[in-house]
């Protein structure tokens, strides 16, 4: 029996992903190197598939319709499987211990997925995820006790094997209300404290007044006091799994510029389960961005000499694992 039905395309259910998450035709195309008509004609073939419309389209961007709110968490799980099934048929087992260190400010940002693809793929390796501070960080790695950090590449010595960017954004609780006539509450977070005082220019430059009500080094404790509706706070989206923290969309507000992430690898990581583990996080986080070492077409990027010079030297990607 045969049928003149199409399937669902991965390139496709990518490409949606990345308007979801860039929220306009344009961004998403300067995000992941395509030209706007490109990423339109997909989106239109992916509609056309389906049957049905995925966006309202508007000169502000795009919103999901209901069918493409539907179709989110099926392209999300697609793209999962497909991750999966590539790694355990394409790859070798792998055992033995693989030990992780990020920042707080970077925990678990854009990671779940990788990690849960490659537990899932590989279930015999030993993976150990380790929260601290950027300078502890780097001092376990270079001793060899971690073979792999993510942080802010400015705080750790060295050049990364992979770097990213990342979108901060104002979060509040969905029931907090800004009011332009009074003083803006902040809530600050010091796992963001490299990022203190370019946040609160951007503010005093946008013509807002503000102070700080709440400051805490804990992250749980930032994001409680977020969900108490104390204030606003400008973190990154992916940190937050609480339904009671949204995005702020205040057009009032100012622009948040995006941030480098770096992945370190150690002298030491040389075996097959770390070679696959770094394969693996490279391929999430891309997949996850979308816009690895690329510019958002409306956020500017706080730039420091370090990452000024990198760019100049072109270094954006520095190898690959020894397999």
């Amino acid at each position: 029996m045969t049928t003149d039905r199409e399937d669902l395309e991965l390139s496709l259910l990518r490409t949606f992903l990345a308007v979801v998450r860039h929220g306009s035709m344009g961004r998403t195309a300067a995000a992941v190197a395509k030209t706007q008509p490109a990423v339109s004609q997909q989106m239109l073939r992916l509609e056309k598939i389906i049957g049905r419309k995925l966006f309202y389209r508007s000169r502000g961007g795009v919103k999901l319709t209901s069918h493409g709110e539907l179709l989110v968490a099926y392209a999300n799980r697609a793209i999962d499987l497909n991750e999966e099934a590539l790694a355990r048929l394409r790859e070798e087992s792998a055992s033995g211990p693989v030990r992780l260190g990020v920042s707080e400010q970077t925990a678990l940002a854009g990671l779940t997925p990788a990690l849960k693809r490659f537990q899932r793929a590989h279930p015999d390796v030993e993976l150990k995820l380790m929260v601290a501070a950027p300078s502890k960080l780097e001092f376990l790695l270079t001793q060899g006790e971690l073979d792999f950090v993510i942080s802010d590449p400015t705080r750790i010595a060295g050049l990364p094997v992979l770097e990213w960017r990342s979108r901060l954004a104002w979060l509040a609780s969905t029931d907090f209300s800004i009011d332009s006539f009074k003083i803006l509450p902040v809530v600050l977070c010091e796992s963001t404290r490299w990022w203190r005082d370019k946040i609160l220019s951007s503010l005093r430059r946008a013509g807002w007044e503000w102070r700080v009500v709440f400051e805490s080094a804990s992250l749980d404790a930032t994001l409680a006091a977020l969900d108490s509706g104390l204030g606003v706070s400008a973190l990154l989206p992916e940190t937050v799994r609480n339904t009671g923290i949204s995005e702020v969309r205040d057009a009032r507000l100012p622009v948040l510029p995006e941030v480098r992430f770096g992945m370190f690898r150690s002298r030491t990581a040389a075996t097959r389960a770390r070679a696959l583990m770094e394969t693996a996080l490279a391929s999430s986080l891309q997949m996850a961005t979308h816009n690895r070492l690329a510019h958002s077409a409306e956020a500017q990027v706080w730039p420091s000499e370090e990452n000024a010079l990198r760019a100049a030297k072109g270094l954006q990607q520095v190898g690959g694992a020894p397999l």
